[in-house]
């Protein structure tokens, strides 16, 4: 696997898993440790984009231009990704109240996927 292919896929896997524990931890632990799981899971998706772009942030102006794609299968696979981040948000919050971690995971995983799908449906490129 190679370098940029890791920080991608590394990137996205520890951003998952950090944002699911930032989560978690706003449920039980104060501000500052809520602060770091969110610090760490920015940090990781800035390593993601970097395994893209090459680039950890866009310059100012060269950002996403985003385009509604023309073929009906293929807005509606955005539509489904976009459903699939509104869904991950009530999964989360029922993971929460069951105290369950890994419903809280699978959570994260979906709206993260979901996010990725949507962005290459609109722009090319994953981030």
């Amino acid at each position: 696997m190679s370098g940029r292919r890791l920080q991608l896929y590394g990137g996205l896997l520890a951003a998952t898993v950090t944002l699911a524990l930032a989560v978690d931890s706003a449920v039980r632990d104060g501000y500052v440790e809520v602060f770091g799981w969110v610090v760490a899971s920015w940090g990781s998706y800035l390593v993601a984009h970097h395994g893209t772009t090459g680039q950890f942030v866009d310059e100012p102006g060269t950002g996403d231009s985003p385009a509604m794609p023309q073929s009906l299968p293929t807005r509606a696979l955005l539509v489904t990704a976009i459903l699939g981040m509104m869904v991950a948000f009530p999964l989360g919050i029922f993971a929460l109240a069951g105290g369950s971690f890994g419903h809280l995971l699978a959570a994260a995983a979906l709206f993260v996927g979901a996010y990725v799908v949507g962005h290459y449906l609109l722009t090319g490129q994953p981030l």
